[in-house]
């Protein structure tokens, strides 16, 4: 004879919809994790140390590669380095690598980008930042048609 036993349904139902939770979480926690970014920066960029976390140090950063950034033009924007690189971004890791760097450490980051005006050229002055350190930067004019170049020691 069969004999119901709703205390047993409901303890099955209880342990499956625990697993089943588990499981979501599991799946969630790989999907997150994919896009979160685990590099650290190095403690030198372009053979100068890179810390970020004030504007002098900013500053003192290009100064150390003979830019005369104007602490009071500071600008600063969060950007996300993208997990994927299109034709922009791969050009623009181009001119990182000139430069001796390489954003695709840092893909799905999110950075700061902080902008300086050169008071000698009038050009301005990029540094991306990632977790208080430069990890990348440009020099650039803001014209239609402008121009870009990496950051060089004796600019």
């Amino acid at each position: 004879m069969y004999s119901y036993d709703p205390y047993s349904t409901v303890k099955k139902n209880v342990i499956l919809t625990l697993f089943s939770l588990f499981l979501l979480m599991c799946i969630f926690s790989l999907m997150i994790g994919s896009t979160f970014h685990t590099a650290q920066p190095e403690e030198t960029y372009l053979g100068i140390d890179n810390s970020a976390e004030t504007t002098e140090q900013r500053t003192a950063f290009l100064s150390a590669l003979s830019y005369s950034p104007d602490p009071e033009s500071e600008e600063s924007e969060e950007i996300i380095i993208p997990a994927e690189f299109g034709d922009v971004y791969t050009r623009y890791n181009e001119l990182q690598k000139e430069a001796g760097g390489d954003l695709s450490r840092y893909k799905g980051a999110q950075c700061v980008r902080f902008t300086y005006r050169d008071t000698e050229t009038g050009h301005f002055l990029d540094l991306i930042v990632y977790e208080n350190r430069i990890i990348g930067g440009d020099e650039c004019t803001r014209e239609l048609d402008g121009e870009m170049w990496p950051l060089a020691a004796g600019a």
